[in-house]
Parts: structure tokens; sequence; C-alpha cells
């Protein structure tokens, strides 16, 4: 039996299509680390780059609940052509860019394709496999959702410290046209399957609602939550989604469909997807700052951290895709999610005393728990939704997903930062002149004590590290929290059954091609 015959599809389209996701989420992470490079560069301010940051996140997390109708409406295969189009361009463009203005709005024309990307991709996908084979094929998937983000900051420390920092742009040029050859000659015509008007007010209500809520998000770990500006977008923010809410239950072709949440697996596997975005994307970002800014590490050696767990969440990833298909999805979370939480568990010990090695093994423990449970748990929800709001769907768990993670960095950065200073604060408080008279820089007691501002400028630095390392195990507690609120939620997934497909129809549904 051939690749198509038992899965559904050719491996070359397979293949296409993970090409351009991987691409799309690899540019979530690669520009993190060249953003000093970039300041130098440009001769721009911490402000002012960030937004190359921010920008992409925004428009991403904007654009994607409206690419379920556009795959709708204009056929999957003819919008994933034009968004990895327009990411490519955008690529190319971006690294092209010569001052901080142009970069920026290149990002924009860059996240612009790659909103699309993904949600879309998951469709074709989804569409084009059997039922039964479902989860081995986006298990293979997933291997760019989990193995791009941490992927990122390797290449990129390389790029930066070795050659030139434009190339984490130039990359996806070639990437781009193999992608886009490969897709159109692999990937069956997928026609419109929907006539319906666009959902306007839901349209702009989701716009205005995703770019305040997710500006507000981006922008509180450095504004501070109390923020008057931070309180204005976030106020705005909820009222136009709670606008948006009503439009979207009560809209007879709503552009991002809630009603789906009435589904219980679809609801419980978003739920514990997103808590797994949040507890994943959330050490994503913690973990490089501590190595960085308390151990000393480069961004390369980050990086090389990093990747070993980023390849054992994406050997894991087609295995449990493959187990999937066997087993469900209810034992293959509770075991990922298990593993998960005890990873997480360990990391809330994490210290300047821990080594390379220990810090290694522990995340490739705990990404061990990721790649086992997040796709079958994906996977799972969407086996529960109609074929023929596949797409809708994978529009609506995309969008939590990208507003989970966001919450997820933004809440788990401030932590480490307020913490940080309130113990920071705390310490310095509990110094005295008598305390200083007692002390030596080695903390062993001495008549001598401090004896030179150098000396009090050494125990201040030694003040600030405890400060950070503390701050640091506080956001790891908040993400083992959240990793057991995941661990009980997959408790609800039920029991393996049949795709709903097979459930209907008695045996494979018809792929959404010509």
């Amino acid at each position: 039996m051939s690749f198509k015959e038992r899965f559904g599809m050719s491996p070359l389209a397979l293949i296409s299509v993970v090409f351009g996701v991987f691409m799309a989420i690899l540019d979530n992470t690669v520009v993190n680390v060249a953003i000093p490079k970039m300041m130098s560069v440009f001769s721009a301010t911490q402000n002012e780059i960030e937004w190359v940051i921010t920008a992409y996140l925004l428009v991403t997390g904007m654009l994607t609940p409206v690419s379920g109708y556009l795959g709708d409406r204009f056929g999957q295969k003819r919008i994933y052509l034009l968004a990895l189009g327009i990411f490519t361009l955008g690529s190319a463009l971006c690294g092209l860019s010569w001052s901080t203005q142009s970069i920026i709005v290149f990002r924009v024309l860059q996240a612009i394709g790659g909103a699309m990307l993904m949600p879309v991709s998951m469709t074709i996908l989804f569409s084009m496999s059997k039922p039964e084979r479902r989860g081995t094929i986006m298990g293979i998937w997933g291997i760019a959702l989990m193995f791009a983000p941490a992927l990122g900051p390797t290449l990129s420390g390389y790029f930066v410290e070795y050659l030139n920092w434009r190339l984490i742009f130039y990359i996806n040029v070639p990437i781009g046209f193999l992608s886009f050859f490969m897709v159109t000659a692999s990937i069956p015509k997928m026609p419109a399957r929907s006539t319906e008007r666009l959902d306007i007010a839901g349209f702009l209500t989701s716009l205005g609602g995703f770019f305040c809520v997710l500006y507000a998000l981006s922008e509180a770990p450095a504004d501070g939550w109390g923020s008057i500006t931070i309180l204005s977008f976030l106020t705005v923010g909820i009222i136009l989604l709670a606008f948006f809410v009503a439009i979207e239950l009560t809209a007879k072709n709503p552009m991002l469909d809630l009603r789906l949440f009435k589904r219980k697996v679809f609801l419980v596997s978003i739920i514990t997807s997103s808590l797994l975005s949040i507890s994943m994307l959330g050490a994503l970002f913690i973990l490089p700052v501590f190595l960085q800014n308390s151990l000393g590490f480069t961004p390369l050696e980050t990086g090389l951290l990093t990747l070993p767990g980023a390849i054992v969440t994406g050997v894991l990833m087609p295995i449990s895709g493959v187990l999937f298909d066997r087993i469900g999805a209810r034992p293959l979370g509770i075991i990922g999610l298990a593993i998960m939480l005890v990873g997480s568990i360990l990391l809330m010990g994490i210290n300047l005393n821990w080594t390379f090695g220990t810090i290694l093994l522990v995340y490739m423990f705990r990404q061990a728990g990721m790649g086992l449970s997040m796709m079958p748990l994906s996977t799972a929800g969407m086996n529960d939704v109609p074929r023929d709001m596949v797409s809708r769907a994978t529009a609506l768990q995309n969008t939590m997903r990208n507003v989970a993670g966001s919450i997820g960095t933004a809440y788990l950065s401030t932590v480490m930062q307020s913490q940080s200073t309130s113990n920071l604060i705390t310490y310095l408080q509990r110094l005295s002149l008598h305390n200083l008279s007692q002390i030596n820089l080695t903390g062993i007691p001495s008549v001598f004590g401090i004896t030179s501002s150098t000396q009090l400028t050494s125990l201040v630095g030694e003040l600030q590290q405890i400060a950070f390392e503390h701050g640091t195990q506080a956001a790891f507690v908040v993400a083992a929290i959240i990793s057991v609120l995941g661990f009980l939620s997959v408790l609800f997934i039920g029991k393996k059954k049949p795709p709903l497909e097979l459930a209907q129809r008695g045996g494979r549904s018809a792929a959404l091609v010509e």
C-alpha cells in the first residue's frame, strides 16, 4: 500500500505544506536574538525596535480569525499560495530594510501572510487525510508547530554571531519559492465552498478588539499592568470583544463560529491546548532570559541548550500521532501532561548553581511531555467538528492558541520582573550599617566588613542576581500551576471514538477537492 493510499495524500503534498508552516512559525522567535544587532544597525531605541516583534504578533493575532472565511470563500489552496507569496515577499523586503520604520512596515506585510498559513495549512491537511490517519498526519504537521519556535534562537544566534543578521529573513525566500512550487504541483484544486458575504461587523470588532488586547499584553511587562495606557487598551479591547462575541453568536454566517464551543471534546481540546501554549511559550521566554542575564550564556549557547528539547518534541510528535490513531487522545494527554507537570515542578527550583547539563536534561524531559500531548489533543478536538466546519474550527483553534500564548508570555514576564524587583527592594531594605559592618564579600562575619564602594556595588549586584533568581522561580511556579490546570482539564477529553465523519457516513469523508 502506497503512502497516498494509506494516508489520503502524497508525501510531497505533506512536506510542501509543512515547509511553509515551519518557515512562518520560525519567524516568531528567530527575530528575538537579533534585536540588539538591529538596534545598533538602525540606531534605534529599545522601544522602537520592539515593534519589529510586536507588529508581527499583533497582525498575526488580528488576521487569524478571518482565515477560515477566506479559505471557504476563495478556496484553501488559493489562499495558502497567496499567504505564502505575501510572507516570502515580506521576508525578502525585511532583509533589504534600511531603517527601523521600513523593517516594521515589512514585518506587517510578512505577518499578513504568516497569519493565514497555519490555520489554512491545518485545514488542507485535515481535509485531505483519511479520518483514521489524521493523528499521524497532524503529528507530522506538529513538528513545525513545536520544533520551529525552539530552533529560532539557535539559528538566529548563529547568523548574528558568525554570518549576517539579514539571513534570518533571506533564508525564507528560497524555502518560500520551493514550498510554493511544491504546493502548486502536489495539492489538488480546492474550490470555494461558500458564497456568503464577509461578516463585516464581526471582522471589525474582532480586528479592533484583538489589536487592543494583544497590544496591552505585549506592552504590559514594560509599562506595568497599572499603566493608564495598558488599562485603557485592555478596557477598549474587552468591550470590543464582548460585542464581537454577541455578534458571532447571533449572526447567520459568523466569521468565527463560537457555537463550536458547544461541542465538548472541541472545547476541552482548545482549553487544554491553550494552557499548554501558555506554559510552553512562557517558559520559552523566561528560560533564555535567565540563561543570558543570570548565567552569562551567549545567544548561541542559549539556543543550543533549547535545541535538544525541540528535537525531542519533533521526534515525539509523529509518534504521538500514530499512537493517537490507535488509542486516542486521553491516555497520551494524561501521560504527556504528567511529564510536563513534573518538569515544571523541577524548574521551580532553578538557581544560579544549576549547570548547563542539568537545565538541558530538565528542559528535554519537560518538552517530551509537550511532544506527547499537544497534537493528539488538537486532533481530537478537530475530529469532533463536522467536515464543512473544519476551516472555521482551525481558525478558532489557532486564534485561541495565539491569544493564550500572548497572555502567558506577558503574564509570566510580569511575574518574573515584579517578583525580582520586589525581592531586591526587600533585600536592600534589610541592609543597615550594622549588617554591612558584619559581612565581607564572601558573607563571612568580619570586623572589617564592607570597606569600599566597589565592595558595596558588588554586594548589591549579588543581591540583584539572587532577586532575579527568585523572580524566575516565581514565574515557573505559575507555569507549574498552569500545567496542573492542563492536567485536570485533559481528564474531561473522553475516551477514543471514531471521527465524526466515520460516525455519520460509515467511511472516509470526501476530501474538499475537485
